[in-house]
């Protein structure tokens, strides 16, 4: 007579109730532990994007919109900037490097990057297949574009795959297919930086547009700035906005505003998960005490038979923290095909989280188990301590009516 078979005979005496408090624990656990695993995916992914991105320079607008346009291709830029302008901030002794981003077409909704080399090598880029861009109007493709090596097509103007002006004067072809890398790289078709000029200056005979595209053909989008020493991250941007039409931002810290800014949506989700975890434990110890009331004439025959009030009292609590681990452990898996499921399916994620990662052991399950079982393990103290001061002459005396 040990407190865990007790338990484990009390736990299948009562199935529909054991079966209520573990999804309670676990649909409180799964909140909780998708939050948190899409939090510390977006942060990590900001960062890993944002990597050796120390300024980000682009047309007057608003800083958070460039930097998004730019850097995480979430946003519309905000506008474009002369070639010559890109020119004369080479020449800064603050500027150690810069790579620039020409942007405006896309493909099936995947955006058309025109770049440099540099650009694939500051993500690490290794290929799947096919190799570097060449000759113009030759691509590389991301691993999520579903493009292969060999295929052409046509870039449509503007960044909504639901356009109608198709560049019909040159179409692209895919040399190469990145493998994945879990950043924007991944949904990006990138090229030279020539290629998309040369497109713009031969717009379709009526087009609208035709001037504007005569106009993109000499400038940029955004120049990603790589600044010679830490200290050029704070003046460089103040420089550029004091002295020139163009405007800078530093990545780290727009992220940082626009986190600081999103923080009360994430403590609300947070609040109804912690809700969700409370009233599993309120639940498990209603069971638990309801359970206790039909079984006190049981419970007092074990005393007869030997058992003691600490073995009493560790067959409630084993109870308890055997129904909140079940649900807990059942709560971080489903937490975990809910974060993959929203990483993989939701596109504004694409790029910034690693959907894969999500399927993998992380230190917060432990700490969301130990939770768990700590809430069950309380959620059980009241009814334990009542199983182990059972008196068992008046229980015998009045059977089990």
């Amino acid at each position: 007579m040990n407190a865990l078979s007790l338990a484990l005979s009390s736990i299948r005496s009562r199935p529909l109730q054991s079966a209520l408090c573990v999804t309670a624990a676990s649909a409180g656990v799964a909140l909780l532990a998708a939050l948190l695993l899409l939090s510390q995916g977006v942060q990590d992914g900001f960062l890993r994007n944002a990597q050796g991105i120390d300024v980000v320079v682009g047309a007057k607008g608003s800083p958070l919109q460039l930097v998004l346009s730019s850097v995480y291709h979430a946003d519309v830029p905000t506008g474009n900037i002369d070639i010559r302008d890109m020119e004369k901030l080479q020449h800064n002794p603050k500027v150690k490097s810069i790579i620039p981003v020409a942007l405006g077409d896309n493909y099936r909704g995947f955006r058309i990057v025109g770049t440099m080399p540099e650009y694939l090598a500051h993500y690490g880029a290794q290929y799947e297949d096919g190799k570097m861009f060449a000759a113009p109007f030759d691509a590389v493709a991301g691993a999520l574009t579903g493009l292969k090596t060999g295929d052409s097509f046509a870039g449509v103007h503007g960044l909504a795959a639901d356009g109608g002006d198709v560049h019909h004067f040159h179409d692209y072809k895919i040399t190469g297919v990145l493998k994945p890398t879990g950043t924007v790289l991944d949904r990006l078709i990138v090229t030279a930086l020539g290629s998309v000029q040369e497109l713009h200056r031969h717009p379709d005979i009526g087009d609208p547009d035709a001037a504007q595209d005569m106009e993109v053909a000499h400038q940029v989008t955004a120049l990603l700035v790589k600044v010679k020493r830490p200290i050029a991250t704070m003046s460089l941007p103040r420089e550029i906005n004091a002295t020139s039409n163009m405007i800078a931002a530093s990545p780290s810290y727009e992220m940082a505003r626009l986190s600081q800014s999103l923080g009360f949506g994430r403590d609300l989700l947070a609040a109804v998960g912690i809700g969700f975890v409370a009233l599993s434990a309120l639940m498990l110890l209603s069971s638990l005490a309801s359970s206790l009331s039909a079984r006190r004439y049981d419970l007092g025959v074990l005393r007869v038979l030997g058992a003691s009030p600490e073995t009493l009292a560790g067959t409630v609590a084993a109870e308890g923290v055997m129904l909140a681990g079940a649900g807990t452990v059942a709560g971080i898996a489903l937490g975990h095909l809910l974060a993959y499921e929203m990483a993989a399916n939701i596109s504004s994620l694409g790029g910034v989280v690693a959907p894969a990662s999500f399927l993998q052991f992380h230190m917060l399950d432990g700490c969301l188990l130990l939770m768990g079982l700590v809430t069950g393990l309380f959620a059980a103290v009241v009814p334990a301590v009542s199983a182990a001061r059972t008196d068992i002459a008046g229980l015998l005396a009045r059977g089990r009516a």
